[in-house]
């Protein structure tokens, strides 16, 4: 009875000592785990931090570019409305001096 309970207790250490090695090895795997996942945590905050200040750099590109637009389109159009009417006095000229002659 005596090594019965001997042969019992060494088998429930054994357990006991496989279930705290298996525990040690988890907690270890999932201490390295969270390591890895902080730092890609940390190199995602810092690429999304990098991404937000290009947007911001680039939105106050594109709203410089779109009042450069604007201004050009209204320079176009002013040209081309002077041109027009330069066109029609130049026309004007040319047929007055042409009846002149006739």
């Amino acid at each position: 009875l005596k090594q019965k309970a001997v042969t019992q207790l060494d088998d429930l250490r054994r357990a006991e000592t496989n279930a705290r090695h298996n525990f040690d090895l988890l907690k270890q795997s999932l201490e390295d785990q969270m390591k890895v996942d902080s730092k890609e945590l940390d190199e995602a905050k810092s690429a999304k931090h990098e991404a937000s200040e290009i947007l911001a750099g680039a939105s106050g590109n594109l709203e410089t570019t779109k009042k450069d637009l604007a201004e050009d389109e209204t320079i176009l159009a002013n040209m081309e409305t002077d041109c027009k009417t330069r066109m029609e006095d130049h026309e004007a000229t040319v047929k007055n001096r042409a009846e002149e002659l006739k």
